[in-house]
């Protein structure tokens, strides 16, 4: 959908009677933006079942919970575009001078959302828009991740209010959702109004769900440097995977063999690889655990390095 069609979208919102108040913050004109810290954890789920938590991450120094009502299920990966453009919707009423006294809250349409992270097959706009809503409100969060160089010891969810804005169907009588408003949080607020906001590529919203975690892992870490390692272990918790490890050394098989990773390559260093660089260093090793695996990314435009264990190894919070 061009800027025209988005345009006109807006203007035929506003026309209805009932919007007339509100001042649409859409369309999205700059780049997607989101904070880093929500590209380098894990706090969504990464399948469409139902689930009331996620596993507890904790690497000694980042520990987060995610949990939610069973009957709402916590917010998805799916349901994460939709913060995504929040966020960068907040973020571009302040680059322009546009903010407003409820800083956090934005009218937007569907359309330009779609335009932004593109459609889902299955259901209607109304319930998978809904859905994504509730969900987005129902999780919450407990983490020592710090946004905007402030933290909370308190639980939080992502959004703290939404309303549909929609009209039926002259035929079917359908909901048709036509925008919503939302209320981000006050810690996805500092957020998007930090200073570690980074940018998507356009690409991100095509992909799988672990070809946009390591997508984000990658653009995460990687600042100024071409290149770094994570071991397997690590990088299944920052994946967010609930499978064993062997189950997801295989997921990632294909996923690595596609690809698809705008910009990053991604590799596994497989053990006898791993065994005969470490014996050739003068390592004595019986035995590769695969949770040691080293995981190389890079950056395309730079080339895969010649030797994983010369690049820096991220083991925390670390960019390179």
């Amino acid at each position: 959908m061009d800027d025209h069609n988005t345009d006109k979208e807006n203007a035929e919102l506003l026309d209805r009677p009932v919007q007339l108040a509100l001042r649409l913050d859409s369309p999205l004109r700059g780049d997607v933006n989101n904070d880093r810290a929500l590209m380098a954890y894990s706090l969504f789920g990464l399948s469409k079942d139902k689930v009331e938590s996620l596993p507890t991450y904790d690497d000694g120094k980042v520990k987060i919970e995610v949990r939610a009502p069973r009957d709402v299920g916590v917010a998805t990966i799916w349901d994460k575009s939709v913060l995504i453009y929040a966020v960068s919707l907040l973020r571009e009423k302040m680059a322009e001078g546009k903010m407003g006294p409820e800083v956090g809250k934005l009218h937007f349409t569907t359309s330009d959302l779609q335009r932004i992270v593109g459609k889902t097959a299955g259901g209607s706009a109304y319930d998978k828009i809904e859905g994504a809503l509730e969900r987005l409100q129902g999780t919450q969060i407990k983490t020592n991740l710090e946004t905007g160089g402030e933290g909370e010891s308190g639980a939080f969810s992502w959004i703290s209010d939404y309303k549909l804005l929609y009209r039926r169907g002259k035929k079917d009588g359908e909901r048709q959702v036509r925008g919503l408003t939302l209320v981000l949080s006050n810690w996805v607020v500092r957020a998007a109004l930090g200073n570690n906001l980074l940018t998507y590529s356009e690409d991100y919203f095509a992909l799988k769900p672990i070809e946009k975690r390591l997508y984000e892992i990658a653009r995460a870490h990687l600042g100024h440097g071409t290149a770094f390692w994570m071991a397997l272990e690590p990088l299944r918790k920052r994946v967010g995977s609930d499978n064993d490890l062997r189950k997801f050394k295989n997921a990632l098989g294909p996923v690595l063999q596609a690809d698809r990773i705008p910009g990053y390559g991604v590799r596994i260093v497989e053990a006898a690889e791993y065994k005969e660089l470490m014996t050739a260093r003068g390592a004595s090793i019986a035995r590769v655990l695969n949770a040691d695996l080293p995981v190389i990314f890079w950056r395309k435009d730079a080339g895969e390095p010649e030797s994983w264990i010369d690049i820096p190894r991220v083991e925390f919070d670390e960019v390179v």
